[in-house]
């Protein structure tokens, strides 16, 4: 698959070699109140509690590890092992330097992983499928999961007004290939794993966030506050689909 093959290659040289992962953290810092506020706060309580869920005892797949940064917080969790995958050799090394007494990390293709069937029991991952042949990367990661295993992903949403926006303006915070995920993509894969609880979130926190990151305001602010309530609401409508962002819960059937 030649064109696979390109893409997994430039994926590769933007995170080995390229600044985006830097460029990126730079605009999360900029606009911190976005990433900090009580409607993503929710999300991450949600996203954490998933995991908790499924982690005990049981076989951790870190989807796109990066330098193992999670293993602390699996490691509370009481798992039976962590394995950590990313594309990076040099994310790789720093995880294997980091944690490799924790669990096991390896330099690997994730639409193309190896691992044998029905390895975890567990895949968790934050901001990599969008990274990745959707298609092809959810296959897989069914293909490892055991029956009754679940999938955990934090991810960007296509629609979204104000990420598309920021999107537009901000093209060297992201690579080549990233493309945030539609409403058609996340049904599709939710009718191949056969089970799914998401949570969708960021909606009129992100203009608002966007707007306090300049003020000396905490992210726990009035604005962002009265932002929660309607997030909370769009995210049960139809509209949740225009959200920034989604923890994604699959089963696998």
């Amino acid at each position: 698959m030649p064109e696979l093959d390109e893409r997994v290659a430039r994926e590769k040289a933007a995170h080995d070699e390229g600044s985006v992962r830097e460029d990126s953290r730079r605009l999360h810092d900029r606009f911190y109140h976005v990433f900090r506020c009580p409607n993503s706060k929710w999300a991450e309580r949600y996203f954490d509690a998933s995991v908790v869920k499924y982690a005990k005892d049981r076989d951790i797949l870190d989807y796109g590890c990066h330098g193992g940064w999670a293993t602390p917080r699996y490691l509370e969790m009481g798992p039976r092992s962590i394995t950590g995958l990313d594309i990076s050799e040099t994310a790789i090394a720093l995880a294997n330097e980091q944690f490799g007494q924790f669990g096991k990390f390896y330099v690997g293709d994730a639409h193309r992983m190896p691992f044998a069937d029905e390895s975890f029991d567990l895949a968790a991952g934050r901001g990599i499928l969008h990274h990745l042949d959707l298609n092809l990367a959810l296959k897989e990661i069914q293909r490892v999961l055991r029956p009754g295993g679940a999938a955990i992903f934090i991810e960007p949403l296509a629609d979204n007004p104000g990420a598309k926006l920021l999107r537009a303006l901000t093209p060297k915070f992201r690579t080549q290939d990233e493309k945030a995920l539609s409403r058609a993509s996340i049904l599709w894969a939710d009718s191949l794993f056969g089970g799914s609880s998401h949570l969708f979130y960021n909606l009129a926190s992100v203009p608002a966030g966007m707007l306090t990151s300049f003020t000396p305001l905490s992210p726990d602010n009035f604005l962002l506050r009265l932002t929660d309530i309607p997030d909370r609401m769009i995210a049960q409508t139809p509209l949740k689909y225009w959200m920034r962002n989604v923890v994604l819960v699959w089963l696998k059937a």
